[in-house]
């Protein structure tokens, strides 16, 4: 068996790994992998045998590379142990020799490598009853102030995620938490605040869109085989799955809101041997049989669980290992940090075999800790699996499930037990309303390890087209006026599968019954009208004769007012409410987070130092449930916040925070020089939601030292700008039409975030880059193929879309709700940037807004702009006029359907002043307001179009 690579492939083999450990050291097979396959110029410095078993190999290729991956962390050790790998002893043979004659610098440490220290990376996850599709953000050991920041890009939108410890003292790390996906997309870049390294998931491939996941939840890559259990198929309802042997469907279940057209089932695999979606282009995946071993643990213990997250069992796991035919296994136990190895030991076995008890012999009973289980054995059959064991411990509670009360959850009581040599320092608890968890610590001669303890509770989680969704601990709080953007509400309750029809209760008289869809899921759009007509509702849950209170929907307004008074704030008519919790945004530094403060019963906000007399903030006040980590916007909309009128400015952070503050509060003048660009990209974002009156000179000033610097875009990303904040401040400050000569290698991996920046920022080399760049590949993962045809002088193959012509005023005279209907199912796989789809939808978005006050202001201006767009040519360029015709409409250029034209017509002047032109340099600052105008009611078009004009004015002429 040669593993799949030949020898003389070994060297570049083992310095890819090497490289991409140095670039992310918790890298583990199954994402380097994932890495290597999503673009094909990454294996571009392997010999051909070993770049086709990797994109090939499948299952095989991922065994070889953890192995691998193994050997050269065990190597970095000054007396390493080989034993075990289950590698060719050729592999190890050839990497000896490499780093004897010094080529490969491992980095030699006494230090735990760093890959055996992760536990997990980001993945890709499913909830399938619950939150839906999810990104799982592992914990975190060590983390400043025990919180975890996490930085989740999805699809260029930016998104902050805090994980953090529920109680003090037990732990030092951040718990796993989750982040899920509202809506399909394409690609996560997920990066951990404090370090360097970033994670790329891809998520929906636009080709061949079939998701599949485990009966647990964990996704199957596609590079991965697909075992003949349950698993999950996640798939665009209109596109069936096939195989060779039909799937039996076991249960469907419902999507949260945003994955409408999509559909989720759970299927057995018998008999299968291929599975695909029907169409073309679509790969088979192969259906693998029983062959690998598996890590058997039994059920854990209910209501027990790590710090972090992860499930305790009271009995060591069993190990499955399977034989067709006389066969040597491997198994090896270390603690799960990687700091100390517990066992190695053989098995031969000739027929599927369970090993249990005699794998433990040996060792210190009982056990407590996390392991980490690998079993080894051909190349391809392998299994490693981290457990968390708590040996013989049990727990019991009372009641066996905990409700809601109208404070939270109904009192309960624990009593936790364990057998001989183990002690627990609280074996009895007891939880109020308010608390749903407690940490005990148990001792064994080994050591200790703190556990958390939550008896079963019932939750809820409430779907909203403008949030992630999340489960809540105790009842919900909805607002009247926001009800109508309130889609479901899931509740679980643990033993009770089927759940009574939801009550709509106004006086505590029943008003509307709802019934539950699917597992536990009530429609609350049944109850728009009745919540409108009572504005006061209670929904109550009738569980075995008792009236269960899971939600009130009441007036939004919980203060009329906020005043300062020295070091506190107080609440005007405050109607306090347990949790209730402010948020303070500083005006005079709105790049710093929001201060999140508990009030006081008396309807007072204590300030920290630094926010006394820091001048005016906004405040938004929310009743946050305590055991769930909440999204704070990055600023309040005006219906929800309160303006407190304070004196002076922002006194803390560094010399430059203190004298911008000072310029927002009008104190000092506008600083002359400002190193963090990303705080002023901050202000022209958030200029007129702070202080209109004066937004117009913050914006000037802002923008005129931004343009001195049109390096400055690089910092767009750092500010966390959604997309369509970026696209309007870059077109504000008019680096929309800047040029940048000189590229870095960072600006290449903005196309994934920032595609617009990204486009700026290296459109001087695009014309000269080979096909098989790494800047050409990031070009086209993020915009498709049409990128590179418009870049190498040939038309651009969709340059109409996104017109309005006479089909557009058919559409526009048609009812609206039946409009919603058509384009709800017209883009359910997520696309490329300039692909046909993604153009179209952009449009939409456009047309959806032709009747609001700016779309009629910019209909009354779209012919002129557009007349303008039509004539571009000479001076170097050629015509480019023919891009802007394609949009137009074939009968008429006045009113709202010549503005997709208009919107190409813009980006291609500012492209071209920025690359000299004369006369568009003057058209762009005089149509500048027009554009930003644009911009805030269509960002989506705006962004494709002008990435689009920048590909146009950057490519070569057709030869």
């Amino acid at each position: 068996m040669h593993a799949g690579i030949p020898t003389f492939c070994l060297d570049d083999f083992f310095a890819l790994l090497l490289r991409r450990h140095a670039q992310d050291p918790a890298i583990d097979a199954d994402a380097l992998l994932a890495w290597a396959t999503a673009r094909e110029t990454r294996l571009y410095s392997l010999d051909v045998p070993a770049r086709r078993f990797i994109r090939n190999g499948t299952d095989f290729a991922v065994d070889v590379i953890d192995r691998c991956l193994d050997l050269l962390d065990r190597m970095r050790s000054p007396e390493p142990d080989l034993g075990g790998l289950g590698l060719p002893v050729r592999f190890i043979e050839r990497a000896q020799e490499l780093i004897e004659q010094g080529r490969l610098d491992l980095g030699r440490s006494t230090a735990t490598p760093a890959r055996l220290t992760q536990v997990e990376r980001p993945r890709l996850a499913l909830d399938p009853f619950g939150q839906g599709v999810q990104i799982v953000l592992p914990p975190v050991g060590e983390a400043p102030d025990g919180t975890a920041r996490w930085n989740v890009t999805v699809d260029g939108v930016p998104n902050l995620v805090k994980s953090r410890p529920l109680w003090v003292g037990a732990a030092e790390g951040a718990p796993t938490t989750s982040f899920p996906l509202t809506r399909p997309a394409r690609v996560a870049q997920i990066s951990l605040q404090g370090t360097e390294h970033e994670t790329e998931i891809g998520i929906v491939d636009t080709g061949d869109p079939l998701l599949i996941f485990t009966e647990s939840g964990r996704q199957l890559q596609y590079h991965l085989g697909v075992p003949p259990d349950a698993v999950w198929f996640l798939h665009p309802r209109d596109r069936e799955v096939v195989a060779d042997v039909p799937p039996r469907v076991v249960v469907e279940s419902p999507l949260p809101v945003g994955w409408d057209g999509w559909r989720l089932v759970q299927v057995v695999l018998e008999g299968a041997t291929w599975v695909a979606l029907c169409g073309e282009g679509v790969r088979r995946r192969p259906i693998r049989g029983h062959s690998k071993p598996r890590v058997i643990t039994g059920d854990p213990i209910p209501g027990v669980t790590t710090p972090y997250g992860s499930p305790v069992y009271c009995k060591p796991p069993a190990i499955w290992l399977p034989a067709e035919m006389p066969t040597t296994w491997l198994i090896d136990v270390r603690s799960a940090t990687g700091d100390e190895k517990f066992l190695t030991r053989r098995f031969t076995v000739g027929e599927p075999t369970e090993i249990s008890d005699e794998l433990w012999v040996g060792l210190p009973r009982p056990l407590l800790g996390a392991f980490e289980v690998t079993v080894r054995g051909p190349i391809g059959r392998n299994a490693r699996r981290t457990v968390s064991i708590a040996e013989g411990l049990a727990l019991r509670c009372a009641p066996p499930v905990r409700l809601f009360n109208g404070d939270g959850l109904v009192p309960g009581e624990a009593s936790l037990s364990c057998g001989p040599g183990m002690t627990v320092d609280r074996p009895a608890l007891s939880y109020s309303p308010v608390e749903r968890e407690r940490v005990v610590t148990c001792t064994t001669s080994g050591g200790t390890e703190p556990l958390i303890v939550a008896p079963p509770s019932m939750r809820v989680l409430v779907e909203e087209a403008s949030s992630s969704p999340r489960w809540n601990a105790g009842p919900v709080r909805l607002h009247t006026e926001g009800f109508g953007d309130t889609d479901a509400l899931l509740i679980e309750v643990p033993a009770i599968d089927a759940l009574p029809p939801l009550q709509v209760q106004a006086g505590r008289r029943v008003i509307q019954e709802i019934a539950p869809s699917g597992r536990g899921r009530y429609n609350l759009r049944r109850a728009q009208d009745t919540v409108q007509e009572h504005r006061s509702v209670d929904l109550v849950l009738p569980l075995a004769g008792v009236p269960v209170l899971v939600g009130s929907v009441r007036p939004a307004r919980l203060a009329a007012g906020v005043t300062a008074a020295g070091k506190s704030l107080l609440l005007d008519e405050c109607v306090w409410v347990e949790n209730l919790t402010a948020g303070l945004y500083l005006c005079t530094a709105p790049w710093r987070e929001p201060e999140i403060i508990p009030v006081e019963k008396d309807g007072s906000i204590p300030l920290p130092d630094d926010l006394v007399n820091a001048g005016r903030m906004h405040v938004r006040l929310a009743v946050e449930d305590p055991w769930v980590s909440s999204e704070w916007p990055r600023w309040p909309h005006p219906r929800e916040m309160l303006v407190c009128e304070a004196p002076g400015h922002y006194e803390g952070g560094d010399a430059e925070d203190r004298q911008l503050s000072g310029y927002l509060a009008g104190t000092d003048a506008f600083p002359a020089k400002v190193s963090r660009l990303d705080r002023l990209w901050t202000i022209v974002d958030l200029a007129n939601r702070i202080d209109h009156s004066t937004a117009d000179r913050w914006i000037e000033d802002s923008a005129a030292l931004l343009r001195n610097h049109p390096e400055a875009i690089r910092s767009v990303p750092d500010a966390g700008l959604p997309p369509d904040r970026a696209v309007v401040a870059l077109i504000t400050t008019g680096l929309a039409a800047s040029k940048m000569d000189h590229c870095v290698a960072s600006d290449i991996a903005l196309w994934r975030k920032a595609p617009v920046a990204a486009a700026l920022l290296t459109g001087s080399l695009l014309a000269d880059e080979a096909e098989d760049s790494d800047l050409l590949a990031e070009v086209r993962a993020e915009c498709g193929e049409s990128a590179l045809a418009i870049l190498r002088g040939e038309d651009d193959p969709y340059a109409p879309a996104g017109l309005f012509d006479m089909g557009a005023e058919l559409m526009a005279r048609q009812d609206p709700e039946m409009l919603e209907s058509l384009w709800s199912a017209a883009q359910v796989v997520p696309s490329a940037l300039l692909d046909e789809d993604t153009r179209v939808t952009a449009a939409r978005l456009l047309f959806d807004q032709r009747n609001c006050r700016d779309g009629r202001k910019l209909a009354d201006q779209a012919e002129r702009v557009v007349r303008e767009g039509l004539v571009l040519r000479d001076n170097g360029f050629w015509a480019v006029g023919k891009y802007v015709a394609a949009r137009c409409h074939p009968k008429r250029l006045h009113g709202w359907v010549s503005l997709p034209a208009m919107s190409i017509a813009l980006a291609l002047i500012a492209r071209m002043a920025a690359h000299g032109h004369a006369d568009c340099r003057v058209l762009e600052e005089r149509f500048r307001f027009l554009w930003r105008m644009l911009a805030k009611i269509a960002p989506v078009l705006t962004t494709i179009d002008l990435v689009r004009a920048e590909l146009i004015v950057a490519a070569r002429p057709a030869r």
